[in-house]
């Protein structure tokens, strides 16, 4: 295939589909996002970048590499210069540290920062809801909800844990894996001298703990708007337990009061911040999904996946940003030697397809590791402390 015919169609503007775009767009190689948002979801949330860093400065231009910090939940924060270049997990019942798994680099990336930072410069369509894909022998078409169409090269799906590409590829092979636990996910704010208390005595990329009640809580920093304003600033908690009750199952109720319900015996400082939750915080209902990637046709070469569509994990372990960035980097690569006639676009892809079912793998280190913050007294042979954040096989 030659340099003038390859194009690529991105289907999500995620992190996979933004990273994706910017090492193509480097590469002088066509392409295009599609995202069925027709505007920014009111959902953030942060990821946990460490291995990947070399992989995202070949990926991104310098000047977009050089102002990472802009993308943190604190843009103030050298974790390096703090001595911060780690994740922590305490014991719950205690609030002793359990592990400080250090990697050099490590940060903490806001999704909503990372993205509006990364969409510039970018060819970006909203608004694109996928309804069908069909290809050819010359090429491949994505069906948009709207009646429109993008006709190119190649698609790669990269839309998420409940990937519409993937469904496309797969079938009912594509669903997701609900993990059998009662799951919270909510930002909120605190009072000035609790923020204050908050930030001076949690880890900045993040703070977890283990506990003897079947427990896993996290507390992170979402987001601060004004840094003279501690009032301001965004926190927010992860929490999950096993099933026990039909609220739980049911995912309904009061869910401050259910979260609020399980504390006793935990130490600060868990304890006291959810005491401080201001009592009207929003908490929607969430589920722990994963997706363990099955080898798929991918149509001569057309049809492929990346980041979460390719494998869903739990946030247990901190590897879903940094698997997605090295999708990215793969498949850039891929699309390289097509145009450079090194390899057909088949052969291409089909190698690509190897390396991402194989990262995989690491799909269910994470679900071990979800299950070993459920398993306290087990939690010392659990994945995170064998191997901290590094990338599995290395």
């Amino acid at each position: 295939m030659s340099d003038k015919g390859l194009h690529v169609i991105i289907v999500g503007a995620g992190l996979a589909g933004l990273a994706t775009a910017h090492g193509l767009k480097t590469n002088n190689i066509s392409h295009v996002i599609v995202d069925r948002e027709s505007g920014p979801r009111d959902r953030n949330w942060g990821v946990t970048i460490s291995w990947a860093h070399p992989l995202m400065k070949k990926l991104l231009p310098d000047d977009l590499y050089a102002n990472l910090q802009s993308c943190q939940p604190d843009i103030s924060m050298d974790t390096k210069a703090a001595g911060k270049e780690c994740i922590l997990i305490r014991d719950g019942a205690s609030g002793e540290t359990k592990i400080e798994a250090h990697f050099p680099g490590v940060r903490r990336m806001q999704i909503q920062k990372t993205k509006k930072a990364w969409a510039v410069g970018l060819n970006i369509k909203y608004g694109k809801k996928l309804s069908n894909i069909t290809t050819t022998d010359d090429g491949v078409t994505a069906h948009f909800e709207d009646g429109t169409e993008e006709s190119g090269s190649v698609i790669i799906g990269a839309d998420g844990g409940t990937s519409s590409v993937r469904k496309w590829l797969l079938g009912d092979l594509a669903t997701s894996e609900v993990l059998p636990y009662a799951f919270m996910n909510f930002p909120f704010t605190l009072k000035t001298e609790q923020a204050l208390w908050l930030d001076k005595i949690m880890n900045p990329n993040v703070d977890v703990a283990t506990h003897p009640k079947s427990m896993y809580l996290g507390l992170f920093l979402l987001d601060k708007p004004d840094l003279s304003r501690p009032e301001t600033w965004i926190f927010y908690i992860l929490v999950t337990w096993p099933i026990k009750t039909e609220e739980d199952k049911e995912n309904s109720g009061d869910r401050l009061k259910r979260l609020r319900d399980h504390m006793d015996g935990w130490a600060d400082p868990y304890k006291s911040v959810v005491e401080w939750v201001p009592h009207d915080v929003e908490i929607k209902p969430d589920w722990l999904r994963i997706w363990h990637p099955k080898p798929w046709d991918n149509h001569g070469g057309r049809v492929t996946l990346a980041g979460d569509a390719a494998h869903s994990m739990t946030f247990h372990r901190g590897q879903g940003g940094n698997l997605a960035i090295k999708d990215a980097d793969e498949f850039v690569t891929a699309m390289i030697d097509v145009r450079d006639g090194k390899t057909t676009l088949k052969e291409a892809m089909d190698k690509y397809d190897v390396g991402v079912v194989e990262r995989g793998q690491e799909v269910e280190i994470s679900k071990k590791q979800a299950l070993a913050f459920h398993d306290y007294a087990n939690f010392d042979n659990s994945p995170v402390m064998k191997m901290g954040i590094k990338a599995a096989g290395t």
